[in-house]
């Protein structure tokens, strides 16, 4: 089988849609009988193998308006010319106009977003605002269009929403967790910290977690510091206000080893407003954390049936601070997290193979 892999969106700081592109190389890698051509605009993004072809599209990358034009129009001709079997892609929008047929996986949220919308006369929200609104339209006009295969989303959430804008089929398949990550940690430790691990976007929600977290008393603050992945830098580029608070610690980017060593011992807080997955949640299932986390449907079903989490209303600093004191009381989850999605990226691929076997 040749699989042509769509993704020269990604960069190599992109955080989890670079995740999506890793977990896929790791899969050719793995599946060295099929051969795999990856179309991608960055550099060193591919560990190459010598089932796997690596094609740089700088140009795709550097310019919305050519990437625009490949999707809708020209992009066709290039594609179907690298005689793939079947084509996926990873960056929300198909390729229209293939001779064979494509695997669409989309994963940004924020065009479907309606409880949050983001404004252009706001500075910090205009870049969300752009995704949200300009973006969006784009994406659910390529939904749309796009007639020739079938689409993968992470949450059933997610599902829901894009009915309203296709009728192809839809499958649900959550990625795959590699359980080595976490060979290393034991579970059990008590909890020292706070910890929310995010990118710096403003729908992760900081502020409203600080300013939640600073009206705790002197002593659960002394005793439980709040640890955030983002630069004190990104905090005041976001929300045009500095942050002094002995208590709070910005640590900025770190390794994903060192994540999982801190939230081994933490108690995760994920007051984001808008998601596909979330990750972090996951994570700290699998290490049977205490969770305190927003009360919106991707988390609510990411975590459904989970024995230690309590939800606030992140728009509420008063209930994400008694969320906070609430489950500071409870104990660490009793059973084991079981991912029944184990197998997720062997389950994308069966479904890629279900509709080449159907054309």
């Amino acid at each position: 089988m040749h699989y042509v892999v769509i993704d020269f969106v990604v960069r190599d700081n992109s955080g989890g849609i670079l995740s999506i592109l890793q977990d896929v190389n790791k899969f050719a890698r793995r599946h060295s009988g099929d051969f795999f051509t990856f179309v991608v605009g960055t550099e060193n993004l591919v560990v190459p193998a010598p089932n796997i072809n690596v094609i740089l599209r700088h140009d795709l990358q550097r310019s919305y308006t050519k990437r625009l034009f490949f999707d809708f129009f020209g992009g066709a001709k290039f594609i179907n010319s690298l005689h793939a079997d079947v084509v996926i892609s990873l960056q929300n929008t198909a390729v229209l106009g293939l001779n064979v047929p494509e695997m669409l996986y989309v994963h940004q949220p924020l065009p479907f977003e309606k409880n949050y919308r983001f404004s252009f006369f706001k500075k910090s929200e205009r870049k969300m605002a752009f995704y949200q609104h300009f973006v969006g339209s784009i994406i659910k006009m390529n939904l749309r269009l796009f007639h020739n295969g079938a689409i993968t989303v992470q949450t059933h959430w997610m599902k829901k929403e894009l009915k309203h804008y296709t009728r192809q089929q839809i499958f649900v398949t959550r990625p795959s967790i590699d359980r080595s990550d976490y060979s290393g940690q034991v579970l059990g430790k008590k909890s020292k910290n706070f910890f929310f691990p995010s990118t710096a976007m403003i729908y992760k929600n900081h502020q409203n977690l600080i300013e939640a977290y600073k009206s705790l008393p002197e002593k659960i603050k002394a005793e439980y510091n709040l640890i955030l992945t983002i630069s004190k830098d990104e905090y005041t580029k976001l929300y045009k206000k500095t942050e002094d608070d002995p208590h709070i610690k910005f640590y900025g980017r770190i390794p994903r080893s060192e994540v999982l060593t801190i939230l081994s011992h933490s108690i995760l807080v994920f007051p984001s407003k808008i998601e596909t997955l979330g990750l972090p949640l996951i994570e700290g299932m699998i290490l049977q954390r205490q969770i305190a986390a927003s009360d919106i449907s991707p988390v609510i079903e990411v975590t459904e049936g989970y024995d230690s989490v309590t939800y606030f209303n992140p728009d509420d600093r008063d209930s994400i601070s008694s969320a906070l004191l609430k489950v500071l009381q409870m104990n660490l989850a009793k059973r084991k997290f079981e991912d029944s999605y184990k197998n997720g990226w062997q389950a994308f691929f069966d479904n890629v193979g279900a509709i080449k076997d159907e054309k």
